[in-house]
């Protein structure tokens, strides 16, 4: 059986997620502005834009998940 996986997401234009949004380590989308963000602690919690480095480049993410299953 496939597991649909579901990111927290938002349709808002320019909504960025809160650190009490987020889980460590837990994924956002913005499906509006095609912008993806997760939660980073390094001391200080805070909520960074993946592939936001400034470089006016596009940033293409792509995922694939096996899901194995014991019998």
């Amino acid at each position: 059986m496939a597991q649909t996986v579901q990111l927290k997401r938002s349709s808002v234009p320019g909504k960025v997620p809160t650190t009490s949004d987020l889980a460590l380590g837990e994924i956002a989308i913005n499906t509006y502005d095609g912008k993806v963000f997760t939660k980073k602690d390094d001391g200080t919690p805070s909520i960074v834009e993946i592939g936001a480095g400034g470089g006016g480049g596009t940033t293409n993410l792509s995922t694939t998940a096996n899901i194995v299953t014991g019998k």
